[in-house]
């Protein structure tokens, strides 16, 4: 295990160091990352996240809207999947 530190900025964002990024496979601005947090535990684990159909079932304005929905700042939570799915045929 190692051990990586990065300073927070005055607006409360980090900079990923650079063996962070190489270790998630990070290559250009857009990538995406997922932060997957343990309430009980307070801490937080990174992970790379990408955006692609479960199947072949998807049309090509559907996965446009998906993308769109991943790269919108701040994230946005849903209590379920049907309250997604809505959030989804409104885009």
């Amino acid at each position: 295990m190692t051990w990586i530190t990065a300073a927070l900025g005055p607006k409360g964002q980090i900079t990923l160091p650079k063996r962070v990024r190489e270790m998630l496979g990070m290559k250009e601005a857009g990538d995406l990352i997922g932060f997957v947090l343990d309430e009980e535990t307070t801490s937080v684990r990174l992970t790379r996240m990408e955006v692609r159909p479960a199947g072949e079932n998807y049309t090509e304005e559907e996965l446009r809207k998906l993308k769109k929905l991943a790269k919108t700042p701040g994230g946005k939570k849903f209590a379920t999947a049907e309250e997604f799915l809505q959030h989804i045929k409104k885009l």
